[in-house]
C-alpha cells in the first residue's frame, strides 16, 4: 500500500516539475488500488476524531477506477504517467 502512494506522490512530484502552474487531470486505478490508496491514507494521516480522507480524490484530483488500467496519472495535457515509471524519483 505505501508503495503505491510513493508511487502517486512522486508522479505528481514529476508532473509538478514540468508543468508549475498546472494540475494533473485524474488518476486512473483499478479498484484494488483506489482501496489500498484510501487505506494508507486513512492510516498513515495524522489522527483527528472523526476524519475520514475524501474517497474519490487525491490532491484534489479525481480518481477514476477503472479495470484495464496497470494504474496512470493523467498529465494536465493529457499524457499518461504510469505509476509504475515512479518507484523512485527521477535524477536531476
Amino acid at each position: 500500500m505505501a508503495e503505491l502512494h510513493r508511487r502517486v506522490m512522486n508522479a505528481f512530484r514529476v508532473h509538478w516539475a514540468k508543468f508549475p502552474k498546472a494540475t494533473p487531470q485524474k488518476l486512473v486505478l483499478t479498484q484494488k488500488q483506489a482501496d489500498d490508496l484510501q487505506l494508507t491514507r486513512l492510516y498513515g494521516s495524522v489522527s483527528i476524531a472523526g476524519y475520514s480522507p475524501p474517497k474519490g480524490t487525491f490532491n484534489d484530483r479525481p480518481v477514476e477506477v477503472s479495470a484495464t488500467t496497470a494504474g496512470v496519472l493523467v498529465a494536465n495535457d493529457g499524457t499518461e504517467m504510469p505509476l509504475a515509471d515512479y518507484d523512485k524519483m527521477p535524477t536531476a
